[in-house]
């Protein structure tokens, strides 16, 4: 038998391959696991660790989704502002006493603040150390000033922190966005209120983050954390433009006291600004409450007197039944008689004279549209109303709001003519105006005005707001017809403070009656001035109202004009 010996080299290779491949083995799944932790999970990992490692505080004030214009630019949630943060943990002990340092702390930092209250900061430092809490808000709103002096003494437990605020202190919007309850849980009015089951579901998503320890301890030199999500969702789009908005509460802030003001996409219908004054601060409301200037109430959709802008009601009206033949002449000799009991007066006591239908329209003449009102007759001018939709309170994304808008006539030509002349049983808003001037600027075709274009829910699904298609309410030929007339109205009648060198203008002016007495027995006046522009290729209404002013002319129709002009360098 022959006996065959293995070279102990030989067995020492074998064993040395063996033992690499054992740990080439677990080198691979080592490996393996570390990808699948560092790549497949981690950011889910890291989210977790963060979570447990951390205290987040929401920097938003009310955690509600957002509200955006019509190019996505924020109208809520982006007003900025600095607070005062303090992490409790890292006061440093005064005399071997945590208390002591706490009460030095709330002492110095009551210096620093404007009307700073000691023994509250205490309070607020003494229970956030006993919960544990790695933050704690001190003080809200710090001034530039406070700002300043907190900065020039550092201290290593606090921080000033930039957050963001819902609304604008000056109001902007007001009327539109509404405001929210004190928890900032429900909305109370506008949209805050209509779409509250939208908009209470919106999250914070921009937060502070403090860290801390396996012990729940604030870890030394490591410094406070922003963490911002973006998140499209829980949102409305609005028709509304910021920089339209912006545009006309500058000018109407300079210019009108009372009042409102409504811009209009003709051809959309949609609404690009919506004004109201005087406005209010949403963080202050019951302030408001009790004020007899009533800045609570969005005049944009609360009814008025719309005086001579209803005829172009009566014009659209008898054109359209041909009750004017063409070259037609009236009489005007400053007052129109129906007995010797009753006459209602012209503006201009000694009268017009002589005038044809387009005329009558340019000098605004009361006893002309008392004839040519009473020739077309209760029936058909009712008939009218409801063809243009004059008295719809349809507003995409804001329906029903518009408040106490109707035309009722009573029997007799007295009534009649008062209605012709948009004083008793005419109520309109202004938004209503501005959907009829779109009617007539957009060749006779109606369409409901928009506010809101979509909602998002918590999804990110977006839903558009749709509601019944438009209509020809009244043919192209009469609406040509009373557009040239609403130019003559600019070009040689009462508006002729509206003219633009740039483009043509359009509108109509007006004063009504308020049936109000100021204290020197003058009777208080609503003017208004309601037009469109370009007239060759018309893009924008511009509905102006001024309570207590004294003509459509000297109050309204230079503010219209401004704000055409701006229109033109935003939108050239």
């Amino acid at each position: 038998m022959l006996l065959h010996f293995q070279p102990e080299g030989s067995r020492l290779f074998k064993r040395i391959n063996f033992m690499m491949g054992f740990f080439l083995v677990i080198f691979t799944l080592l490996l393996s696991r570390l990808f699948y932790y560092q790549i497949v999970r981690g950011e889910d990992l890291t989210a977790q660790v963060v979570r447990m490692r951390s205290q987040s505080v929401a920097l938003r004030e009310f955690p509600r989704g957002e509200i955006l214009d019509r190019n996505q630019c924020s109208l809520t949630q982006n007003t900025g502002y600095y607070s005062l943060y303090c992490r409790p943990q890292a006061i440093p002990p005064r005399q071997g006493s945590r208390q002591s340092g706490m009460l030095e702390l709330a002492a110095w930092t009551a210096e620093q603040l404007e009307g700073g209250d000691k023994q509250e900061i205490f309070r607020l430092l003494s229970q956030a150390s006993a919960r544990g809490n790695l933050l704690i808000k001190l003080h809200s709103g710090l001034s530039s000033a406070e700002v300043m002096r907190l900065q020039a003494v550092p201290h290593p437990a606090l921080e000033i922190v930039p957050q963001l605020k819902r609304y604008r202190q000056d109001g902007f919007l007001a009327h539109v966005i509404g405001y929210v309850s004190a928890d900032g849980v429900d909305g109370q009015a506008g949209l805050e209120k209509s779409y509250n089951q939208i908009l209470q579901k919106g999250g914070a998503r921009l937060e502070i983050l403090a860290m801390h320890d396996a012990r729940g301890q604030s870890i030394p030199g490591i410094n406070l954390k922003i963490k911002a999500e973006a998140q499209e969702k829980n949102a409305l789009g609005l028709t509304i433009d910021t920089r339209v908005q912006e545009l006309v509460e500058n000018i109407m802030n300079a210019s009108i006291a009372k009042g409102a003001v409504v811009v209009m996409d003709v051809h959309s219908k949609e609404i690009m600004a919506m004004v109201s004054r005087p406005t209010y601060n949403q963080y202050r409301v019951k302030e408001y409450l009790s004020d007899l200037q009533s800045p609570l109430m969005n005049r944009a959709l609360s009814s008025y007197y719309p005086g001579s802008l209803f005829k172009i009601v009566v014009s659209t009206a008898v054109t359209e039944e041909n009750l004017v033949m063409a070259g037609e002449k009236f009489v005007c000799h400053g007052r129109y008689v129906f007995n010797d009991d009753l006459a209602i007066n012209c503006w201009k006591e000694e009268g017009h004279g002589e005038l044809s239908f387009e005329q009558a329209l340019a000098r605004s003449c009361n006893p002309t549209f008392i004839s040519i009102g009473l020739r077309l007759g209760k029936n058909q001018l009712l008939q009218y109303v409801d063809k243009l939709h004059l008295t719809s309170t349809e507003l995409i994304g804001m329906s029903g709001q518009q408040r106490d808008s109707y035309v009722r006539i009573d029997p007799g030509d007295a009534a009649l003519a008062n209605a012709c002349l948009g004083q008793k049983g005419v109520m309109l808003t202004p938004l209503q105006i501005a959907s009829l001037l779109a009617t007539v600027a957009d060749n006779g075709y109606w369409a409901p005005p928009r506010i809101v274009k979509y909602t998002l829910d918590e999804s990110g699904e977006r839903q558009d707001l749709t509601a019944q298609s438009g209509e020809q309410v009244i043919s192209s030929g009469t609406a040509k017809k009373v557009q040239s007339m609403l130019e003559a109205v600019v070009t040689e009648g009462t508006g002729q403070s509206a003219r633009l060198s740039e483009v043509g203008i359009a509108g109509k002016t007006a004063t009504s009656q308020t049936g109000r007495i100021k204290g020197n027995d003058e009777e208080v006046l609503n003017t208004w001035f309601a037009g469109y522009l370009p007239t060759d290729e018309p893009r924008w209404v511009i509905v102006v109202l001024a309570e207590e002013g004294k003509s459509g002319a000297e109050d309204c129709a230079p503010v219209f004009k401004e704000i055409a002009r701006g229109m033109l360098v935003i939108n050239p």
